[in-house]
């Protein structure tokens, strides 16, 4: 008696498709330098691991990080390039 119940709810979940809210945007806009996300990609969990967990990069603001990245570069001993490296990083596994 339950599964004539059940079935036609079951059904109809099932034929129902499922809608893609989120539609990233155009690759012209995606554009990146691949080898500095790599380098970046590389300070981030080699040097920044050194003092501390390596945080989601989703846990702030994508206009939060130049700002934290640039207040922990002394500790780190970052070069700008290196700085500039690690925030494009951040924002492009942000922008995934």
């Amino acid at each position: 008696m339950r599964f004539s119940i059940l079935l036609p709810g079951i059904a109809l979940l099932t034929s129902c498709q499922w809608t893609r809210y989120y539609t990233p945007p155009p690759i012209a806009q995606r554009t990146v330098d691949l080898a500095l996300v790599q380098k970046g990609r590389r300070l981030f969990a080699q040097r920044c691991i050194e003092c501390h967990t390596l945080p989601p990069v989703w846990r702030y603001q994508a206009e939060d990080w130049p700002q934290i990245v640039n207040s922990m570069a002394h500790r780190a001993a970052l070069t700008s390039g290196e700085r500039e490296a690690i925030i494009a990083y951040i924002l492009a596994a942000r922008a995934e």
